[in-house]
């Protein structure tokens, strides 16, 4: 009798532990993109270099989960600028968290929608100006968001809320501020030199940098379907990571690689790079889905 009361006892306790712990439903919804199809060199979206607290595809305890733009600390009633010339759109969105709204770039500074549509997302605004042609640096409205002050933007790829958002550090590597753009993105400045691949990641949260928990590369041969867990790679100065394949292929072998890292929180702790989904398994051999990679040539 004590031993079925003991298992009794335990199959309950399992039971409510599996309960408290749901399982996590992987997702596969794209919403990031690379590098965009026009990179020019793109200015403060406010009247100064604020505090970076959230990164672009920052995998984050609150909020979407990885970021899908970037965070910029600011009070309510700061003036929001235009980051290059180009049209403000009408808003896509408006609720407690402030009106939402869209920029095309004018990329060739023309006055003419003639050139890669490439758009700048501004939320949380507190105010918007007209639906007209600016200047870069002249303002565009002013932020909002009383609860959690703070503007939201970033590059991307369409004038709606279903945008893929791209990458912004390219944007801003002609300036020293934000660590030539490093601190927008939550990796930047992806190489390949002499067989050896390497990414900067970091995170930043209110101002703090902080380095991944983990860094793992998984690569495979062009034209096959599973991927080489490739193990962690190797940490350098400045949160540079880097992997050599020498010897792990071929000469003249073309082949693809992507980088899965970690951060530190309770949920959903993973991102990759090049960015693709919001939330897949992070084992890319589980699911038929097709991660994003980059390809290179074993020399």
């Amino acid at each position: 009798m004590k031993q079925k009361k003991a298992l009794l006892i335990i199959l309950v306790a399992a039971l409510v532990l599996t309960q408290a712990i749901p399982a996590l439903a992987y997702t596969y919804n794209i919403v990031f993109d690379g590098v965009p199809p026009a990179t020019v060199n793109w200015g403060c979206p406010l009247p100064t270099w604020a505090t970076v607290t959230s990164k672009w595809n920052q995998p984050r305890d609150t909020g979407t989960n990885p970021h899908r733009g970037v965070d910029l600390a600011a009070t309510v009633g700061t003036r929001v600028n235009a980051v290059y010339d180009g049209w403000l759109n009408a808003q896509i969105g408006s609720n407690s968290s402030g009106i939402d709204t869209t920029f095309q770039l004018d990329i060739n500074s023309d006055g003419v929608k003639n050139d890669s549509a490439v758009f700048c997302n501004y939320y949380h605004l507190n105010t918007k100006g007209a639906n007209a042609y600016y200047r870069k640096g002249e303002q565009v409205g002013t932020s909002g968001y009383p609860s959690a002050p703070h503007l939201h933007y970033g590059a991307t790829s369409a004038n709606s809320y279903s945008a893929l958002w791209y990458r912004n550090e390219v944007n801003y590597r002609w300036t020293s501020n934000w660590n030539y753009g490093k601190d927008l993105d939550s990796f930047s400045v992806v190489t390949w030199s002499n067989n050896v691949a390497g990414a900067t990641i970091y995170f930043c949260s209110s101002g703090t940098k902080s380095a991944p928990q983990e860094v793992r590369i998984f690569h495979r041969k062009a034209g096959t379907a599973t991927w080489t867990d490739g193990g962690t790679m190797t940490a350098g100065s400045n949160y540079l990571y880097t992997y050599n394949f020498t010897g792990k292929y071929p000469a003249g072998t073309s082949v693809q690689w992507m980088i899965r890292f970690k951060r530190n929180i309770p949920v959903y702790s993973y991102a990759f790079a090049p960015a693709k989904f919001d939330q897949p398994d992070p084992n890319p051999n589980s699911t038929a889905y097709a991660y994003a990679y980059v390809t290179n040539t074993i020399q």
